[in-house]
């Protein structure tokens, strides 16, 4: 089951919910006319966990938790406090 827009001739937009292969006759619900369904590129949206919204969320996340880092490792390195060797040998 996916959820498309459906545009009306007097403009007014609404969503409607139905299996991908449907073609239903969907009729405005203000001027009870018929709509035509708009193709939208917004892709899915899944719910709930592991979904591609909430892994976007976490990768941005992560993305901004590594920019910090690295500017504080450049205002260490800058400070003379900076790491030389991972390994633990100078």
């Amino acid at each position: 089951m996916a959820t498309y827009d459906y545009k009306c001739k007097c403009g007014n937009v609404q969503e409607e919910f139905h299996h991908i292969n449907a073609t239903p006759e969907i009729r405005c619900s203000v001027c009870n006319e018929i709509c035509e369904r708009l193709f939208t590129t917004q892709g899915f949206h899944f719910k709930g966990d592991g979904s591609p919204s909430q892994n976007f969320r976490m990768k941005d996340q992560m993305r901004q938790k590594n920019e910090r880092m690295k500017s504080k490792m450049v205002e260490r390195e800058s400070a003379g406090e900076g790491v030389t060797s991972l390994s633990g040998k100078n």
